[in-house]
């Protein structure tokens, strides 16, 4: 059986008859994004079906448009919204389509993993395939954001080198 199915039927089997509730999490920074595929439309759309063939209960839509995945958490308004309905109990998981839309900030990222530890919430990326209940699996998310970081890292450098050399 796939992962996510056995974490989906863990979590199904934790809720009884009840349909499982997903928070969508959709995040795009820039306009390059959008016209890569990676657009706030795209994204919903693609959760949407997801939770429509998983019978999947969609909580709501926390949107962090033309926020960065690199910024702390706690000043991301829809990522802030979404952990206060975690910590209500008002989601069982959290649906997103990459790594890179929920995270690109390693250190934030744990931060967050507590919080959804604590309360038994999972998350699941749709386009992408993660192991969250192995060593292996929790180091190569860690691999996978410290790039993701040092790509953002490095566009921000190279955007400030470009900013300077125009002045």
């Amino acid at each position: 059986m796939p992962y996510i199915l056995y974490q989906i039927s863990i979590l199904l089997s934790r809720k009884g008859d009840e349909m499982l509730r997903a928070g969508l999490f959709e995040r795009v920074s820039t306009e390059e994004q959008v016209r890569f595929g990676f657009s706030i439309r795209t994204q919903i759309d693609a959760l949407t079906e997801y939770c429509t063939k998983a019978d999947i209960k969609i909580v709501d839509h926390y949107t962090d448009e033309g926020v960065s995945a690199g910024r702390q958490w706690r000043k991301r308004p829809e990522m802030v919204r979404l952990i206060d309905d975690v910590v209500a109990g008002k989601i069982d998981i959290i649906l997103f389509t990459r790594l890179d839309r929920w995270f690109r900030n390693v250190s934030e990222y744990f931060k967050v993993q507590e919080i959804l530890d604590k309360h038994n919430v999972q998350w699941k990326a749709i386009w992408e395939d993660y192991d969250t209940s192995t060593a292996n699996g929790r180091m190569a998310i860690t691999i996978f954001l410290a790039i993701n970081q040092n790509e953002r890292e490095k566009t921000a450098e190279r955007i400030t080198a470009v900013l300077s050399n125009k002045v």
